[in-house]
């Protein structure tokens, strides 16, 4: 649909006397409910009672001439037509709020957020990397950000997005395929220099290996990974993404981390020993938070930026071994993105 097309559509809609003499408070209202969900959190926000919500829906229906909600106990949902009417009328907010951001304004308002999980890792060493060009791109969008380990059913349906290290089966939830992780040993510089470098699994007996995992009851995934290999005790064991790569960093020992790290900083060493594994690494949307903007937005920006498996190999659908250029390949690549228009048209998103 043209854009044209939609804010008159639109300016018909709340214009006064002209089609269905629909009032914007209403649609405003209506935003609202979607945005949170719920009618109650809706009045609580817009400081308006309940039944006043109610009734200005109704209002909104009958201009409209068509029931945008269907009432469950789980919640208002959108109706085909309600899908509709919230997909134009998102558009020609976003037409509005760039009409006063180009007017001369230095922050347009935010017009919606977007609550997303992921593992502690992705969402500190990642996905931070590319906080600032999304901003630059959306200022009106405000993106929550949640790190965790170990992902909840609690945890997952209080967000709107979930990045994750599986192929999600909750049909209430649209998943994407981003791509895959792939994670092989890691060492310092500093810890090659001082105890050598393994070239082969029997080799890592005589070095000091770290470990992660949720519970610190687990057995060493080492022993694993290694397929009965003889391996020493693991002499670091911890839960955190973070504390495992910073001990990494400082030369502590040897851990296994996804191949991205080669990419964002040249003390992180590969050893390609014959030790590998992969996991998927998917995005999901629950259905009805996927009709809202701001998560249409965050959702193409993770597709389509962050998770580029097209143009980041590490990660690639096959396996691809880290090299030197890496780094450099990634700053070319955000520099890239940095130089591209800003706050590029919204697509329809089959979610």
């Amino acid at each position: 649909m043209d854009k044209r097309d939609t804010e008159l559509r639109y300016a018909e809609l709340i214009e006064p006397g002209g089609g269905a003499g629909a009032d914007w408070d209403d649609f405003r209202i209506f935003l609202e409910v979607i945005r949170y969900g719920s009618f109650n959190k809706a009045a609580a926000k817009l400081k308006m009672t309940q039944p006043t919500v109610s009734r200005r829906l109704t209002r909104l229906e009958q201009a409209v001439g068509s029931r945008l909600f269907d009432r469950d106990r789980r919640g208002p949902r959108l109706t085909l037509e309600g899908q509709r009417v919230y997909h134009e009328v998102s558009s020609a907010q976003l037409a509005l709020t760039r009409a006063v951001a180009q007017s001369g304004h230095i922050r347009p308002p935010l017009v919606g957020d977007c609550k997303v999980l992921m593992s502690e890792a992705l969402a500190t060493y990642w996905v931070t990397r590319f906080i600032a060009l999304f901003f630059n791109r959306h200022p009106n969008v405000e993106l929550k950000l949640f790190g965790t380990n170990e992902i909840t059913a609690e945890r997952r349906d209080a967000c709107d997005m979930h990045v994750h290290y599986y192929e999600p089966a909750d049909h209430e939830r649209g998943a994407l395929r981003l791509g895959m992780l792939h994670f092989i040993p890691f060492a310092s510089r500093e810890y090659l220099q001082r105890y050598g470098t393994p070239h082969s699994v029997d080799d890592l007996r005589n070095h000091r290996l770290l470990d992660q995992a949720l519970h610190l009851s687990d057995v060493s995934n080492w022993v694993h990974w290694m397929r009965q290999k003889p391996v020493t005790r693991t002499s670091f064991f911890t839960n955190l993404s973070g504390s495992l790569a910073e001990a990494v960093r400082s030369g502590a020992g040897i851990a296994m981390m996804p191949t991205y790290g080669a990419a964002l900083d040249e003390q992180f060493i590969p050893l390609e020993i014959g030790v590998r594994y992969q996991t998927p690494l998917s995005l999901s949307v629950t259905r009805d938070a996927g009709l809202r903007w701001p998560v249409r937005t965050v959702f193409e920006f993770l597709r389509g930026t962050v998770f580029d498996h097209a143009a980041m190999p590490w990660f690639s659908i096959q396996y691809a071994t880290p090299q030197a250029d890496w780094p450099e390949l990634l700053r070319r690549y955000i520099a890239d993105a940095e130089a591209m228009p800003l706050e590029p048209e919204l697509e329809d998103v089959d979610l």
